[in-house]
Parts: C-alpha cells; structure tokens; sequence
C-alpha cells in the first residue's frame, strides 16, 4: 500500500550556511520554513514551499564537509512559466552566478544549470502547464488558440492598456482586448486558480510613483511640489518572484527599490477594496507628511499622471 502521508526532506551538510540561505531564498525563490542553532553544535534552515509534502534543510556545524559534486548530481525545479525562469537567471546574475553547460545533453536542451555554492547542480526548467478547466472564461481563452499556461501569459501581457467597462468582471480583459494591472493580473490570479496552477499570488504594492521610475509624469509632479505619489499597482507573485504583466513594456524591476507596502490579495478585491486601501494610506502619507492638501486633491493629481500614462501606453497602473 502506498504511504500516502509519507513526507520528503533533503538533508545536505554544508560549510556555507549564509551563502546557501541565499542562494535558495533569493535565486531559486523558496521560502525560509524554519531553522535551528546550536542543537548539539549544529546550526540549520529548512527551505520550500508552505503547505507542500517537501523541503530543503541544510546544516552547519565544526564538522567540515569533505566531498566533491558529481557533474550529474542535480536538484531539478520545475517553473510554469519562461516568465519564472529569466527572473531566476536575472537574481542570478545579481549575486555573480552565471549558468553553466550541463554534462547531459538532456538538460543542455531542455534547462538551464547553475551551480549552488556548495558547487551542486541546480536545473531549472520551464513545465508546460495545459489549461483543463471547463468553466467558461477559461473556455473563452482557449478559442483564442491558448492551450498552456506559458501562452496565456504571453497573451495577456500583450493585450492592450486600457480601463475596463466593469473593474471586477475579469472575462472582459478579453472580449474588450485591453486591461489595467489590476484586471489582467486579477484574470491571471483567477485563470490559475481555475486550472490549479500552483505558487501564483495576487500582490497589492504601493510604490513611490516618480519620474524615475515611471516616465511622463514628471511636470504634473513638479507643478504639484511633489516629489512622489504613493500608487497601488497590481502584480503577480509566482514561486516567490515579481513579475508585471501590465504590457509588454512593464518590468517590475522598475519599482522594485520603491515599494514602500505590499499585501497579497484575492482577484475580487481588486475592485472597491484597492481603491479605498489606496486612499488610506495617501491619507496616512500626508498626515506623516504634514502636507497641506486633502486626499481628494492628491488623488486628482493622481489621476492626471494616470492619464498622461494612458496617452503614452507606457502605464504601470
């Protein structure tokens, strides 16, 4: 009979405990599950997924690691998306590690290795997720000729900005062909709930919306004696990376260094609940700030950057 609460732990003794840490967290995107120090002189953490049957735990003690890698010894971690994989490769490439040409032709074609900094393998590679579900507005993309998860996205980042006639009614990213960030990443959170794609959050940020990071507003600020507005932009979290689906300009690396709060959400909330969460805290803002304006008028200026990003269709919002 098979164990069907039996429970998977890989277990890896390592001189590098600081550097490992980060190479799980901020490169492969797993979340620290827990740790210990000092239990009979050994230190650990346990990296994964929440609520999964798995984890990585990796220890530290006065015992040194005597060993040497095998070219095919490899931790294999399936991405839904090429989305997933390049923001992988892009965290990779900020702490200095590049790929590497794996031994197997196999891996060679079908994914990309790095080394961690114990010198193991990692493989990353992209799944092709097909789109099951029977309801209706996935039915209504796959008669667009979208079949796979991978496809969808690429489709709904190059669908064109704009409002939609209703905020919460998601389908009509679709049969309007145009969508906001809260729309197409609400379609996008509710798609992948619907077809049971796993690890996809619906994230809530407010940003520091300046000139810098968002261009063309940089007059209306100006002329407003303001150096930022606190926007709310919608975007997607998948297995623990960022990603903006807004339009094929958007790159959440554009506001990564100005989030200033983030929340994750659920596709309904998208609507009533962002607008007035986002009032809140422009109120909470100016109160800091002592500013001598009311929410309604900074909220007007808001409007007016918003609408010279429709013009441009370079928005983020």
């Amino acid at each position: 009979m098979k164990n069907q609460n039996m429970k998977f732990r890989y277990a890896r003794h390592t001189n590098n405990l600081k550097s490992i840490s980060e190479f799980y967290r901020k490169v492969i995107g797993l979340e620290k599950l827990g740790g210990f120090e000092n239990h009979s002189n050994y230190s650990g953490v346990f990296f994964g997924v929440p609520n999964l049957d798995w984890h990585l735990e990796f220890t530290e003690s006065d015992i040194k690691t005597n060993r040497i890698s095998d070219e095919d010894d490899l931790l294999v971690f399936y991405v839904n998306s090429d989305e997933e994989l390049q923001a992988i490769v892009r965290d990779a490439m900020k702490l200095g590690i590049k790929s590497v040409k794996s031994r197997n032709p196999y891996w060679q074609i079908n994914g990309i290795e790095f080394k961690d900094p114990d010198d193991f393998g990692i493989i990353i590679r992209v799944k092709q997720e097909e789109l099951k579900s029977d309801d209706s507005t996935t039915q209504l993309i796959k008669k667009e000729g979208i079949n796979t998860w991978e496809q969808f996205l690429n489709y709904v980042r190059k669908i064109p900005y704009g409002r939609n006639s209703h905020r919460t009614k998601f389908e009509l990213v679709i049969l309007e062909n145009k969508g906001t960030c809260s729309t197409k990443h609400a379609l996008i959170k509710q798609i992948a709930d619907l077809n049971q794609v796993k690890e996809v959050k619906l994230i809530i940020g407010i940003y520091k919306m300046n000139q810098t990071n968002t261009k063309g507003i940089g007059n209306i600020l100006s002329e407003s004696e303001l150096e930022y507005i606190p926007e709310a932009h919608c975007y997607i979290k998948m297995n623990g990376k960022r990603i903006d689906f807004t339009n094929l300009k958007s790159d959440f690396l554009k506001i990564e260094n100005d989030v200033l709060e983030e929340r994750e959400i659920e596709p309904y909330q998208v609507g009533k609940f962002k607008v007035e969460f986002h009032k809140k805290y422009i109120k909470r803002w100016k109160d800091q700030l002592d500013l001598n304006m009311t929410v309604g008028e900074i909220w007007a200026i808001r409007e007016k950057c918003i609408y010279e990003l429709q013009k441009e269709t370079y928005t983020q919002h």
